[in-house]
Formats: C-alpha cells, sequence, structure tokens
C-alpha cells in the first residue's frame, strides 16, 4: 500500500533542488561582514588612539619615557643639512679648477708664474703646490704650506678631494688636480679651510666631524666629557653606521637625574663631481628631555560607542531585515512544497509584507478559501539599514570633528630646534649667493687683459658646473649681451649698477630674476651670472616644512612648495615673524596649527643688499607628536567607518533591497491573476529560493496543485516573452 510523502520530506527534497550559493551571497553576510569590520575598528580606535602608543602596555621604555620623535627627526634633518654644507665646501676648490683650467692659464710653463696667477684669483685658497708624484718632491708654491704628504701612495686619475685633520683648528681639504701637457706627472695641489661644520646650534649640542675609521677629525660646540660612556658608545655606533653610508639617530637612556636622554644624529658627507670619497660623516650629540608618555586612551569612549552601534545594528538588521526573509523563505517553500495547511507568517516590513500577503493569497487560492484580512506593514527594510549607516556617518562626523581636530602642544625644544634649522638654511642660501659672486670675480681676474670670446671656456665651465648659475653672460656698457653660456638670459636689456655685487631685477613677472655682477678688468664690459631660483629653493629644504624667501615688500622669491613668483605674504602669523626679522628681533613662535620662523639673510655684506627674509612654516600636524598620532588615528577609524557605513548600505540596497522588491512585484502581479509570465529567480540565496517558489506556485496556479513539490526549469532567456497555451478539450470522435 502506497503512503503519502510525509510534508517534511517533500519540503526537504523541494529545497535541495533549490541551490543557494555561499559567501559572499545570502541575506545575512552584508550584516555580519560589516558586523566583523566595525569590530576590528572598535579595536584599532580602543588601542591606537592612545598618547602612549598601543604597545605601552608592554613596553618598559615607553612607560618610563622617552624623547619624542619630532625632536629625533629635527636632530636628523639638521644633521643632514651640516653634511650637505660640508660636502659643498669641500668641492668649492675642485669647482674653481675645472673653471680655471678653461682660461688659458695653465698654458705658461712657469710654476711659480702659474701659482701667482692663481692666488692672486683666488684669495680664499691656504696654500698651493706643484707636486711630482714620481720623485715625491714639491715643485713650487705659495702661501701656508701644503702637506702633500697624505697623497703618497694615492692613485690620483682625476679631481680627487681629501680632507686633512689639524689639531685645534679647522680641518683641510686638499683639492688635487692632475696636470696634463709639459706638466704631465704632475699634481697641482690646492690646500681650503672645510667650513659648513660652524654656526648656530642648539644649547648642549655638539658636532663632529668624522673619518671612516671614527677619528674624530673636527668638533664644535659643546664637549662631550671622555668618562661619559653612554654617549661615547652612543657616538662609536653612529661613526659606525655613518661610515657605511647610512643615515639616522640613535637614542640613550635617560639619566636618573634630570630626566634627558641622549641623541645622536649621523649622516655621511657624500660630495659629487670628484674622484673617490671624502670618508667624512658628520655626527651631532645632544642631550634632549625625556617626555613622560601620558597615561591617556581617549579612544576608549568612542570605542565602546561604536561597539554600542555595532551590537545594536547587527540586532536590528537581523530582526528586522534578515529574520523576516528566512522565515518568509520557510512559509514560501513550504507552500510550494504542496503544504497548504498552515498560513504564511505575515511581516511588518513593507518589502517583506508584500510577499507574505502573495504567498498566502496563492495558498488560500489554490485551498480555494477566502484569504484572511493581510497585515499592514509600518516600516521600511531600506529605512532600517539606511538609520544604521547614519548612525554610523554619525559616529564618523563625531570622532574626526573632536578627536580629528585637536590640537598638539609644542615643547620649547621643539620650537627652538626649528629656529635653528631656519637660521641654518638661509647662512646657506646666504655663502651660496655670496660664492657665487666670488666665482664671477675670479672669473674676471682670470681673463683680465682677454678680449671677450676668449673667455668662452671659463663661462660654459662655469654654467656647467656651477648650478647655481642658470645663466652666464658677458654685458656691455649698454648692457647687451655680448657672450653668453647657459640658458638665455632672463634680465631685460639696460645699463648695469655701477661696481660689483647682488641684485633683484624685478618685483613682477612670471620668474624672479637675480644676479651677480662684477666689471672685468680693464674693460667696460661687465660678467654676469644668473642665478637659479629652483637651486635656491633646493638648499632650503632641510629647516623643514615649506621655506619662502621674501624681499622687502613680502613678495615670493623663492619656495619649497608650488607657488606663484612675487605672490604677496598673506598668513599674519607669516608677516608678525618676517616683521620681525627685518627689525632684527626674536621672529620665532608657535600657532595653532604650526611652528613660525624667520631669519633675515644677512647683516652685512653683498647679500644684505637684498633685504631677503627665509621664512619657514612647519606644520604641527606633521611632527612626530602623541597627540598627533592620535589624531592621525581618529582620522583613520572615521574614514574606516564612513567607508564601512556606506558599504553596509550600498550592499544590503543591492543585494536584499532591490531583489525583494522586483520578486514582489511579480509576485502581486501573479496575485492579481496575471499568471502569464514566467518568474526567473535572478540570485542563488534566500530571495532566489522565495522567486523559485513564487515560480512553483504560478504554476499551480495555471496547472494544478500537481506542479506543487517540484522544480520545472523554463527554456529560454528571462527576457524571452512567454505565452501561455490554453487546454484544447478534445471531442469524443477524437478531432
Amino acid at each position: 500500500m502506497n503512503r503519502p510523502t510525509p510534508h517534511g520530506d517533500r519540503v526537504a527534497r523541494l529545497r535541495a533542488q533549490i541551490p543557494e550559493a555561499g559567501f559572499p551571497r545570502g541575506v545575512g553576510v552584508a550584516s555580519a561582514t560589516t558586523f566583523a569590520l566595525l569590530l576590528l575598528i572598535a579595536a584599532f580606535t580602543a588601542l591606537y588612539l592612545s598618547t602612549a602608543g598601543p604597545l605601552s602596555l608592554v613596553r618598559a621604555d615607553d612607560r618610563a619615557g622617552r624623547v619624542s620623535d619630532e625632536v629625533t627627526a629635527s636632530r636628523q634633518r639638521t644633521t643632514a643639512g651640516i653634511a650637505q654644507s660640508v660636502a659643498t665646501s669641500a668641492t668649492a676648490a675642485a669647482g674653481d679648477l675645472q673653471v680655471a683650467a678653461g682660461s688659458g692659464v695653465f698654458d705658461t710653463a712657469d710654476d711659480d708664474a702659474l701659482l701667482t696667477r692663481l692666488g692672486e684669483t683666488y684669495d680664499d685658497w691656504r696654500g698651493i703646490a706643484v707636486y711630482d708624484l714620481a720623485s715625491q718632491k714639491v715643485l713650487a708654491t705659495r702661501g701656508e704650506p701644503v702637506p702633500v704628504e697624505t697623497l703618497r701612495g694615492v692613485a690620483v686619475t682625476n679631481l680627487t678631494v681629501r680632507p686633512v685633520a689639524r689639531p685645534g683648528d679647522t680641518p683641510l681639504v686638499l683639492t688635487a688636480l692632475p696636470l696634463t701637457g709639459t706638466r704631465a706627472g704632475k699634481l697641482l695641489v690646492v690646500s681650503t679651510a672645510l667650513r659648513g661644520i660652524g654656526g648656530e646650534l642648539a644649547e648642549g649640542t655638539q658636532v663632529r666631524l668624522v673619518t671612516s675609521d671614527g677619528a674624530v677629525l673636527h668638533t664644535h660646540g659643546t664637549d662631550v666629557a671622555a668618562t661619559d660612556r653612554p654617549a661615547q658608545e652612543l657616538l662609536a655606533r653612529a661613526s659606525t653606521a655613518a661610515a657605511a653610508g647610512q643615515a639616522g639617530v640613535l637614542t640613550g637612556d635617560a639619566e636618573a637625574a634630570g630626566k634627558r636622554a641622549p641623541v645622536v644624529a649621523y649622516a655621511p658627507v657624500s660630495p659629487s663631481g670628484t674622484g673617490g670619497s671624502l670618508g667624512l660623516s658628520v655626527v651631532s650629540f645632544g642631550r634632549s628631555p625625556v617626555d613622560a608618555v601620558p597615561v591617556r586612551w581617549p579612544g576608549l569612549i568612542p570605542a565602546a560607542a561604536l561597539l554600542v552601534l555595532a551590537v545594536l545594528g547587527f540586532v536590528l538588521l537581523r530582526r528586522a531585515v534578515v529574520a523576516p526573509i528566512r522565515r518568509l523563505r520557510t512559509d514560501a517553500l513550504a507552500v510550494a512544497a504542496g503544504g497548504l495547511g498552515k498560513p504564511v507568517r505575515p511581516s511588518r516590513i513593507r518589502e517583506v509584507n508584500v510577499l507574505t500577503t502573495a504567498v498566502e493569497r496563492y495558498r488560500c487560492r489554490l485551498r480555494r478559501r477566502k484569504p484572511a484580512k493581510p497585515v499592514r506593514p509600518f516600516l521600511s527594510a531600506q529605512l532600517v539599514i539606511a538609520a544604521v549607516a547614519l548612525a554610523l556617518l554619525g559616529w564618523s562626523g563625531a570622532v574626526a570633528a573632536t578627536l580629528g581636530r585637536q590640537h598638539a602642544e609644542v615643547s620649547p625644544t621643539t620650537l627652538s630646534e626649528h629656529g635653528v634649522r631656519v637660521t641654518r638654511s638661509a647662512d646657506t642660501l646666504r655663502r651660496s649667493l655670496a660664492e657665487g659672486l666670488t666665482d664671477l670675480q675670479s672669473v674676471a681676474r682670470l681673463g683680465k687683459g682677454k678680449q671677450p670670446d676668449r673667455l668662452r671656456g671659463m663661462l660654459d665651465q662655469l654654467a656647467g658646473t656651477e648650478s647655481r648659475f642658470r645663466s652666464v653672460y658677458v654685458a656691455d656698457e649698454q648692457g647687451s649681451v655680448v657672450l653668453q653660456a647657459g640658458r638665455e638670459s632672463l634680465r631685460d636689456p639696460g645699463k648695469l649698477p655701477d661696481g660689483e655685487g647682488l641684485r633683484q631685477h624685478n618685483t613682477s613677472g612670471r620668474v624672479p630674476v637675480v644676479y651677480a655682477f662684477t666689471p672685468l678688468p680693464d674693460s667696460k664690459n661687465v660678467l654676469v651670472g644668473e642665478y637659479d631660483v629652483p637651486r635656491m629653493a633646493a638648499l632650503l629644504g632641510p629647516a623643514g616644512g615649506r621655506v619662502r624667501v621674501v624681499d622687502e615688500g613680502k613678495r615670493t622669491i623663492a619656495d619649497t612648495e608650488g607657488y606663484l613668483a612675487f605672490d604677496a605674504l598673506t598668513d599674519p602669523a607669516l608677516i608678525k615673524s618676517v616683521d620681525a626679522a627685518q627689525a632684527g628681533k626674536d621672529a620665532r613662535q608657535t600657532t595653532s596649527s604650526a611652528l613660525v620662523a624667520a631669519q633675515r639673510l644677512a647683516d652685512k655684506g653683498n647679500a644684505a643688499s637684498l633685504k631677503w627674509v627665509v621664512v619657514a612654516e612647519q606644520p604641527i600636524g606633521s611632527l612626530g607628536l602623541a597627540d598627533n598620532t592620535v589624531r592621525s588615528g581618529a582620522r583613520v577609524a572615521a574614514l574606516l567607518t564612513a567607508v564601512v557605513a556606506l558599504m553596509l548600505f550600498a550592499w544590503h540596497f543591492l543585494v536584499v533591497v532591490r531583489p525583494l522588491r522586483r520578486v514582489g512585484e511579480e509576485a502581486r502581479r501573479i496575485a492579481r491573476g496575471d499568471t502569464g509570465a514566467v518568474v526567473y529567480p535572478q540570485r542563488q540565496d534566500e530571495i532566489g529560493t522565495i522567486a523559485s517558489c513564487v515560480e512553483i506556485c504560478r504554476q499551480a496556479l495555471t496547472e494544478g496543485r500537481d506542479r506543487l513539490g517540484e522544480v520545472r526549469r523554463p527554456v529560454g532567456a528571462a527576457t524571452d516573452e512567454t505565452v501561455l497555451l490554453q487546454r484544447i478539450e478534445l471531442d469524443g470522435a477524437g478531432v
């Protein structure tokens, strides 16, 4: 005897015929995924938004305190700037020799006459000598004795620079040039003082010039006691690392008294355009206050609030969106499997209510019963999703507006370090401008009594090797260009000033024109060199932040960032600092958003005629301060949460709400009696299962209840038009 199949088995069999794919499909995947992401963001907010850092609970040095990151970064920038200045000074004589080689000064066979001419031309050279490598003898000399013995055993095949220590005095630099022609096998050796290591230093700071074997060539600043073993160990480690071409910062432990820790920064001296390596490094030493790491966790409250929102949002989405859909899927499977005795459970969610009402009408029609009055919905799934997303966006906005905008406090030490860097950058620019004028004066002395066209070689060399000039040329008495090297002149034609010096040619236009000029001896012509403004700005980089050079009218001449030429300063803080610097007063201040420092370019000399001021602003947000870490973390957390909120809304809307509405429209059409079009399940998830059940009910309403409990796949595409064929009744004759 055949027994009827239990209803549960029929539902299970039908369920097995309708596949549902796994992640990322499914109406509950979006809420679960966003909930997990919000938990991760909450953990990030709680741990990272801390003035002590996320590892402060396990690191003892953080609990005891440490030197701030901004102090160490400032020391590193200062040390790198000093190393750059030393490298420039070390190669200055090499550039002079390259220019002199194009003047014909080496054509004379008299060594003494050669040295006399060079000595009169380059008055900053300490000593000059002609040295025979084969016999190791000095053939001619001028000025101070040149320690040529340091070159013995050295293969000098091109321009070579070597430092020489002088106990108790500034180190020397030996620049050796192999001679050619009748002097082949001989060297011209020039000794110059090594500059760039002096200048203003922060209180208690020492700067060392160290050789590759660790020997101290020169020191400047406060002495470091030989008995201070921790400091000496840091200095030794820094010297070893710098000798290997590395740059960085080392920090020691804080002293028991005073709460100051040793900080050692190091950088190699890397000259360019000469043979070999100087084998020098700049190592700076100082003690900085140890900042006690504050035990503040401002991210705990926002993290707790986000956790509450995540839990509430997850529960709301599961109860108001996911659960009704899954409940509808269960009831729809029961009806589609032939279980018509149990009514479909209604829902108060509008998108689900449309389907529950329609499926209930199918059930009643198949049972030939009158459907009960439907339940009126009062809430939309889209509204629930939007409310959760808006709550998360509100959290993001609140965190960004509070912790994301807080201002960090800057210590006096940090402001002082910033001012020292600006002063050193101004000094570097002043020396570059002055050295440019000196180069022109040297060329003018070498070209004494020569026609302008005989200066071609020197001008080409000066414009090619000395990148400080964009153009070098000879101008006649009326200011017209007679002979030019480098790029085209930007100076307007016109008579040049009398004498020699530095000038700013214009106060408006596309490009600032700054030039050095000096008269040619025994001639009415003038030698002019126009400075390369971008290179001038590059010299200011070690100051940190945005550095500008402004003229007497506070118009921008050079800028380390993008700018318009002669653009006037508008920031009141910058204007105040420039006014103070022009008046010779202290020009360092801290605003709510930046450190500002200004320094007059020169008080005397040729550069003083420019009346320039170097002004720099370092955004506080770029400093390595604890509060800045909190602010950056808050902005990251706010941004991530906003992205998750938008993803939550878009994912639910595209994967849940829109497909649910589409199936609801089809189900409502069928409930009204239009059963002609096939309902295609476009998704392999709970909504796709509901769509398949609606299609089974449509077939049952059209062909009878026998169609329940089985999935019959339609032939064709979803876009094909469906035509319902009418049943044909045959007469008794079979016609």
